[in-house]
This record gives structure tokens, sequence and C-alpha cells, in this order.
């Protein structure tokens, strides 16, 4: 009898072991591109908070919002007992991780990079933390393909400019190493402001004109809020005095696509500004 309840109890402990390793990470991200991730490797449902650049891509679930990815509260992320928060290196701010860490929240920290082999190394390393290793593999090779689907690029690359309008500083044009130098490089275009500065800048009207871009980039969320073309060229003056301003030649990016580097849904858009580039 004795050795009976041994064995009960064996099982007993040894099933509620099974159980507990069963139980789904909870899990907040930081980051619209970390997010789409998640949500591309099946692992949306262990998603219990997101920041506010996630929030369009979680509409319909309604998750609880822990802020700005840089500006991320201890109080608000541990309120909702996450055991992992994933972002990259552009969340923060320090104390804020070294805290959350502090409290047992397994803090994950991708590169925010932008570029494809960095998007590349992101998934496999979602997958590789959450087990869904193949799950990572597979989609890899989906967006390999779409990549390796999309037009030539044009030749020559006509010159265009991402701006950022919705910055305090003023509109901010992206120089070399930024997300917008790659989308505008990938996307079979130039920028000849990578060529003077790098991160992003406030230009002269006179440094904006001598650019001479032909295309102006900007942020679908960017362009709304100053009232459309329209309301971004009547705003900036020596922007509507450029080629592309002339011609009201001005593409919108959806912003998910490259807050914390690029997205797994960055092929359609590099399609449509490759397409762009060509005069298609």
């Amino acid at each position: 009898m004795k050795v009976l309840i041994q064995r009960c109890l064996w099982v007993l402990l040894l099933g509620s072991a099974w159980s507990m390793a069963a139980e789904p990470l909870r899990v907040v991200t930081a980051g619209a591109s970390v997010t789409a991730i998640v949500q591309e490797l099946g692992l949306g449902e262990q998603l219990v908070g997101i920041d506010s650049t996630s929030v369009p891509l979680m509409a319909d679930r309604g998750l609880p919002n822990v802020g700005y990815q840089r500006a991320l509260s201890a109080e608000g992320v541990l309120s909702l007992k996450p055991d992992v928060l994933l972002g990259t290196e552009e969340m923060g701010p320090p104390p804020v991780l070294a805290q959350l860490r502090d409290a047992g929240v397994d803090v994950v920290v991708l590169s925010a990079s932008p570029d494809l082999d960095t998007l590349y190394a992101n998934i496999e390393a979602v997958g590789a933390r959450f087990a869904h290793v193949e799950q990572a593999t597979a989609l890899n090779q989906r967006i390999q393909a779409d990549i390796a689907a999309l037009p030539a690029m044009s030749e020559p690359a006509p010159p265009a400019l991402f701006v950022l309008t919705h910055s305090a500083n003023g509109m901010m044009v992206a120089g070399a190493g930024t997300v917008g130098d790659s989308l505008i490089r990938l996307g079979g275009m130039s920028n000849p402001a990578a060529e003077s500065f790098s991160q992003y800048r406030v230009l002269s009207a006179e440094a904006l004109l001598s650019l001479a871009p032909q295309w102006i980039l900007t942020t679908s969320k960017g362009l709304e809020m100053v009232g459309g073309t329209d309301g971004l060229l009547s705003q900036q003056p020596a922007l509507a005095a450029t080629p592309a301003g002339q011609a009201q030649q001005v593409v919108d990016i959806e912003d998910s696509l490259l807050v914390g580097g690029f997205s797994p849904h960055i092929a359609p858009a590099l399609r449509q500004l490759r397409e762009t580039a060509a005069g298609e």
C-alpha cells in the first residue's frame, strides 16, 4: 500500500510538472515589426499586451497597450504578469528594462537594424525562444521567395527622399543607416541624402532643393496627420518645389512595417516601390 501511494504521488507530481511545462508563456511585445513576427509564427494567442505601435495589428484582440516602445512603464508591463517582454534595441528606457529583469521577466532584445538579414535572424530567434523553429524556417523561406519574385530594380534608380512629418523637430529627412534609407534602396530607388549625412536630420530649404528627389516617401500616419499630399506640400514649400513635389509624386508606407526594423510584411511594400520606380 505504501508503495502504491508513493507511485500515485509520483504520477500526480509528474502530471503537474507536465501541466506547468505545457502552460503557454505570457508575452508582451514592443515594436510593430516584432508583433508581426509573433503573429506570423502563430504565437498571437500568447500575447497579453502590446505597445502603441502594434495596436493596429491587433485591433481585433483589444489587448492592453503598454505605451510607446521607447517609453515603457515597468508598472504597466508587470501588471500583465508577463513571462517574456519581446522587443528590439529601440525599446526602453534601460532602467525600466533592468527593473523588469529584476522582477523575473525574460527581456528578449532583438536587433532593429533595417535590413533583410536582420529580419531573417530575428524570425529565427523568436522561433527558437518559443519552440517554433519549423514555423520560423517556413516563414523565412516564404519571405525570401517573395523578395526573389520582386520586379528588377530600375536603371538608373530614381532619387527619392524618405521624410518623417510627425516629429517634434519638424520634418526629418532619412540619411544613411535608417529604415527609410534601406526602404528606398531595396525599393529600387536611390537616396541622395545618404551621401551627405546619417540618421534623420532637419534640412534647410536650400539643402532640400539641392537633393532634387523625383519621389517622396513617407509614412501613412504622418501623411494623414498633415492632410494628405496636398497638406504635406502646402506645409513644406521647399519640398513642393522639388521635382517630386511639382509632380505630386508622394508614396506612403504603412507605419507598422517600419517600427523595430523590418516587418515580415515588407515584400508587398517593396513591390509597390519597385513598380513605382519603374513607372508602372
